[in-house]
Formats: structure tokens, C-alpha cells, sequence
């Protein structure tokens, strides 16, 4: 369907003459709902079933998806093991730090980097409780487990209460605790401190199915995208908790991509939707109005535009850092092929750290890298990386910068020795 003049519904009811008008929007209805590029839902608001046109800008959106997605996934794909980790821990960072704000919940930076190590040592046994941190266990669970294909989409009810509990259990007050058997059963409305302008549904039942509808439309292996996005609009329209809605329905939304597109392109997302956190409320305002009869595809067209956006930002990211990298790259080896006549050049070892470090100053949330991480990626003893560190430190390239835990930095003269930006 060609979307030059797609309109709101809405729209062609107030743009046409009074007579008409009436007969015009519900030819114009049924002309969109029984379209053969449209997709429906066994979900209605305000007694509508929700439908999608796959109208042209919509088409022509989700292609520019997925060919972002195989630039994104060509740089992805060649980096080394240190440069995704840290890259992907450093996006964590952002992404709960958005999603907190979108909610008006301050967190810095740091406080969510805590927030993660917390996390880290929580899972391997060892007792460290901090704000953020069941968030954070989660995320690192989830997304951390990318690579070995462990995360996945809850299948029912069960699972998705367990995930809302994992995610968000201790940062609910005692008096938004749920109290059905998996949701809410009173009431709850959205405020924009004026008025209430959300109502999420009511009663447990309602609930219950409309929950189910959205998990199974993520069965669906055809336009799994406009699916997603969909049970998204699907389970902040329910507003299933008390509290915890906005922040739930967008790790969610995560989730289901990252079993669609890459990790870092489905961490990548609540960060744009801060940037863009008007045009995101709005496009909920536009789905729910009356007026405009369940129809979903405005709400999906800008929910397309914020993950390209979202996509186009983390391709620059990594067409950077992948520059750097390869900078440092040909300055490793440029050194290597300097010292080769001296009696005390650095011995690979050396340099193979100095690239370690590297990767974290380009692609992690700080720039410094603990003793323990060091040996984590080596697979050397804490007494040989030891050694190799002061090998470096003797030589004016790394610096201590913590002693408990032991964390090595780069020094202002190994950047500019190895081509590091500033």
C-alpha cells in the first residue's frame, strides 16, 4: 500500500468535509483492516482489533534494518574477545542508565558500572549487595550470554513474571508489589502530573490473555520486526504492573530483538529512545487514540525510525573504534619491528598486554582493567601478569591507578605511542 498519503485516521475524519465524513473514515477503515498487506492481533483497544499496514515507509524502514544490521554485524564479527566484552558492558552501562531515566530514576554512570561488578561477583558465590544490582545480574544474564545463545523470550505467564522479578524485584516499594497469582489485579494509571492519561487494563483475566496474546505473536517466524515492536505496544498498553511497566516493556523489547538482530544493536535501544523520548511517547498517544481505531501502524513506523537511528549511531560507534583498533594494530607492529635489533625490546607478551589495554580504552566503560581481568584474558598466572606489568610500568606505559582491587591504566605515553585518541 503506498504511504505518500497514509493519514492517521483521525486525520482523514477531521480533514473531510462534515456530510462525509462518517462514511468516508469507515470505508477508509475497512479498506486498511481487510488490505492484504495487513497483519492483525487478537488484541483490541478500545474495543478495536489492532492491525498493521505494511504501507511503503514501513517496507522501506525495515529494510534499511536489516542492512544495517549485516554492516553492523561485519564490524562485530572481527573484533577480538576483549573489544566485545568491554564494548558490550560499556553499552549495559548506557542502557540501564536510559532506562532508568526515561522513567525520571537518576543513576550515573559509574553507579551502574558498580552496579554490574556487584553483579559479576554476586554470580560467582561471593555476597555484594548495591542499588541497581538484580538489574544489572539480569542484563549481564540475558545479553552477557549472547554468544552462547542462552538468552531467551519467556514462553508463558510463569516465565514472564519470573523475569519481571528477576529484573525488577528489589527496586519495587513494598506497596506496588503485585498481588494476582503473576500480574496485578487493582488498578493503575498513567500520569503526566496533570491527568491520568493512560488506564491500564482491568482485571486479572484481561490480563492474563492479553499477555498471552503478545507471547505467542513472538512464535511467529514472519515479520518477526513488526511483531516485536507490537508486543511491545501490546504489554505497555496492558500496563501489567504497578510499577516497573516502562522499564520491563523495553528490556522486553530487548530481549525479543536480540534473538532477531545482534547484541549490541538490541542493548543499543533505550539509549535512542531517551534521545527521542517525545516522538516515543507520542507514538503510544497515536495507537491508543479512539479515533484512530486500534490501527498500529504509525506506533510501529516510529518505533522502526528509533531502532534505524539507534542502529546508524552504533554503526558509526564501531566504524570508529574498528579505525582505532586497526591504528593500534599497525602500531604494535611498528614497535615490534623498532625493538627487534635491541637487547630490551618488549617481548610479545608485553605488546599482546598493551593491546588487551588498548581495546579497553577504545571499546570499555572506563579505561582502566584490573590485575584480574588481565589474567582472565591472557589465562596467565596473577604472578606472570605481574611480572609483565612491571615490565610496562618501568617503561612509562601503564600506571597504577587503584590497589584494591589492582587496576592498570595506559599512560599519556602509551596513547600517543599507540595512536589512542585523547
Amino acid at each position: 500500500m503506498n504511504s505518500s498519503k497514509y493519514r492517521q485516521l483521525k486525520v482523514v475524519l477531521h480533514q473531510a468535509s462534515s456530510p462525509a465524513a462518517a462514511a468516508l473514515v469507515d470505508k477508509e477503515y475497512d479498506s486498511r483492516f481487510n488490505s492484504p498487506s495487513a497483519l492483525h492481533w487478537n488484541y483490541r483497544v478500545k474495543k478495536n482489533l489492532v492491525f498493521v499496514n505494511v504501507v511503503d515507509e514501513l517496507a522501506v524502514l525495515l529494510e534499511q534494518v536489516w542492512r544495517s544490521e549485516l554492516a553492523i554485524q561485519k564490524y562485530w564479527r572481527v573484533l577480538p574477545r576483549a573489544a566485545r566484552e568491554q564494548y558490550l558492558i560499556s553499552l549495559l552501562v548506557s542502557e540501564i542508565q536510559a532506562t532508568n531515566e526515561i522513567e525520571g530514576i537518576h543513576s550515573t554512570r559509574k553507579e551502574i558500572r558498580l552496579a554490574i561488578k556487584a553483579a559479576e561477583k554476586s554470580s560467582k558465590g561471593e555476597a555484594y549487595s548495591r542499588r541497581f544490582q538484580e538489574m544489572a545480574q539480569t542484563y549481564l544474564l540475558l545479553f552477557g550470554g549472547l554468544e552462547s545463545g542462552t538468552a531467551q523470550f519467556p514462553k508463558d505467564l510463569a516465565d514472564t513474571r519470573e523475569l519481571y522479578d528477576k529484573l525488577l524485584a528489589l527496586e519495587i516499594a513494598n506497596e506496588d508489589r503485585l498481588d494476582g497469582e503473576f500480574f496485578r489485579t487493582g488498578s493503575v494509571f498513567v500520569s503526566d502530573g496533570q491527568s491520568d492519561i493512560h488506564r491500564g487494563v482491568e482485571g486479572e483475566e484481561l490480563i492474563n490473555t492479553g499477555v498471552q496474546t503478545l507471547l505467542e505473536a513472538q512464535q511467529d517466524d514472519e515479520h518477526v520486526l513488526v511483531n516485536a515492536f507490537v508486543a511491545h505496544f501490546i504489554l505497555e498498553h496492558i500496563h501489567p504492573f504497578y510499577d516497573g511497566n516502562g522499564r520491563f516493556g523495553r528490556f522486553l523489547l530487548g530481549l525479543r530483538l536480540s534473538e532477531i538482530l545482534s547484541a549490541p544493536t538490541a542493548i543499543s535501544l533505550s539509549s535512542e529512545v531517551l534521545q527521542q523520548k517525545r516522538a516515543y511517547y507520542k507514538s503510544f498517544m497515536v495507537a491508543e487514540d479512539e479515533l484512530n481505531r486500534g490501527e498500529l501502524t504509525f506506533f510501529v513506523i516510529g518505533m522502526a525510525k528509533i531502532l534505524v537511528n539507534a542502529m546508524e549511531g552504533l554503526l558509526e560507534s564501531l566504524r570508529e573504534k574498528s579505525n582505532h583498533l586497526d591504528i593500534l594494530n599497525g602500531k604494535l607492529q611498528d614497535l615490534k619491528l623498532e625493538q627487534a635489533a635491541e637487547n630490551d625490546a618488549l617481548e610479545d607478551k608485553h605488546l599482546s598486554l598493551l593491546f588487551i589495554m588498548g581495546q579497553v580504552y577504545l571499546f570499555g566503560p572506563r579505561s582502566g582493567v584490573t590485575l584480574k581481568e588481565l589474567c582472565e584474558v591472557t589465562g596467565l598466572s596473577q604472578p606472570t601478569v605481574r611480572e609483565m606489568t612491571k615490565v610496562l610500568r618501568e617503561r612509562g606505559l601503564i600506571e597504577e591507578t587503584n590497589q584494591r582491587p589492582l587496576v592498570f591504566a595506559l599512560t599519556q605515553k602509551a596513547l600517543e605511542l599507540l595512536g589512542l585518541p585523547d
